[in-house]
């Protein structure tokens, strides 16, 4: 059994249940750097890894009622086919370059920091109140092509499919967080589905690595959902936000 891979895993999960961040902007980064995992196999491994756990947040949600399907179809019609054209792009780049992998990598490092930027802005930030005919752009047209954005990002580097589409929704269901998170889980099980199993047909996937971390980090996950109310968010977020910064710059 691979204690120490289990270990970190948990930590991770820890970390993703405390503050509801997506797991890709904590799990990549924990591959390549701890792991030594090549950045264009640690991105499928980790969309992988994440469809398992989306797809049962999903189911709970959907149970729970907490998911607008009229939106999933929405984002997914632009995230999709995104997604896939960012699996397609990674599958392609060792073809005009050698160096894939540092390319894949920048990739993270860049998202990370743009991720803990609005992290950063989530807590300390103040968002005008946007008007009726601006977030009837964004149920709209504005929904498929700001998911279309997301899904090339997650295709690409399996970073953002929580983290890029939350602020998005929460702007939609201000007072309805509930139904904020349900549509996001839902609609990432199924962008990190195809994404995942694009990159698992191209051999983009280290498959002994998936259930070790499925063992360590969904117990991570549930246990860091228990303690979340208990714990500041703005303390947790902000050091958060600090932590994926200098991984992003170490990244880049």
């Amino acid at each position: 059994m691979n204690f120490p891979l289990v270990l970190m895993s948990f930590l991770v999960g820890l970390l993703i249940g405390m503050t509801s961040m997506g797991g890709a902007a904590l799990m990549a980064p924990f591959l390549i750097l701890a792991v030594g995992v090549r950045p264009v196999t640690a991105v499928g491994t980790d969309l992988v890894y994440s469809a398992i756990t989306k797809i049962v947040g999903a189911w709970v949600h959907f149970r729970q009622e907490t998911v607008d399907l009229a939106m999933v179809l929405k984002l997914a019609s632009g995230s999709v086919p995104a997604g896939l054209l960012g699996a397609v792009v990674v599958a392609m780049l060792p073809g005009f370059t050698h160096d894939t992998d540092r390319y894949v990598q920048r990739a993270i490092g860049a998202l990370l920091v743009l991720v803990a930027a609005l992290l950063l802005l989530r807590v300390f930030g103040s968002f005008p109140e946007p008007s009726p005919r601006f977030l009837q752009f964004l149920r709209g047209r504005g929904a498929i092509v700001w998911g279309a954005l997301v899904g090339f990002c997650v295709g690409l580097t399996s970073v953002g499919s929580g983290s890029l589409l939350a602020p998005f929704l929460l702007l939609l269901y201000p007072s309805k967080a509930a139904k904020a998170v349900g549509t996001d889980v839902f609609h990432a099980a199924i962008l990190v589905s195809v994404t995942g199993l694009a990159h698992a047909g191209a051999g983009g996937v280290e498959w002994p690595l998936v259930p070790w971390l499925l063992v360590g980090s969904l117990p991570g996950v549930f246990l860091g959902s228990r303690l979340a109310p208990s714990i500041p968010a703005r303390s947790l977020r902000t050091s958060l936000a600090a932590v994926l910064l200098l991984t992003g710059y170490r990244m880049i």
